[in-house]
């Protein structure tokens, strides 16, 4: 599960107990509330991949759970979640190389949609990937920041 992986580094799933700890140190890093368990991560269907550099350390993670889409109503649909990389590791190509990873597991599975509460200041990341913002935006009640829905479309509808 390599391909476009950065030179070095592998991409490969992993549990949802791998994956906590990085997103503790990303994703809550100075917040009040540290919850890091997400509904439906234990779920048999979730998968969690984890970017791992040349010394085995994990520096990256996203979370992919099947959750219908507002957007798409009745459409096979999967929710991005818990995107992470270690501050150490950004910039590196490892969060595109995990959403490629992703979206490409997605369409061997035949999902038609993948969505994502993204942070404003990661649109343009999205974006690249070929998300397109929806809708109108919001301030996340955990971390307080501005979020907006972002979808790609992987089949037609």
């Amino acid at each position: 599960m390599n391909a476009g992986a950065p030179n070095g580094f592998s991409i490969r799933r992993v549990s949802s107990a791998d994956v906590r700890p990085l997103r503790l140190a990303v994703l809550r890093a100075g917040m009040a509330d540290k919850t890091v368990n997400f509904e439906g991560d234990d779920d048999s269907e979730t998968v969690h991949l984890a970017a791992f550099n040349p010394n085995g350390i994990m520096v990256g993670t996203s979370t992919w759970l099947e959750r219908e889409c507002m957007y798409a109503p009745g459409t096979k649909a999967v929710q991005l979640r818990g995107m992470a990389t270690d501050t150490t590791s950004q910039g590196r190509g490892i969060g595109s190389a995990l959403v490629e990873a992703g979206l490409a597991q997605c369409r061997q599975q035949s999902v038609a949609i993948v969505w994502a509460n993204a942070r404003d200041g990661a649109l343009p990341f999205y974006e690249r990937h070929g998300f397109v913002v929806k809708g109108d935006g919001f301030i996340e009640t955990i971390t307080q920041l501005p979020h907006h829905v972002v979808v790609h479309t992987l089949a037609q509808l």
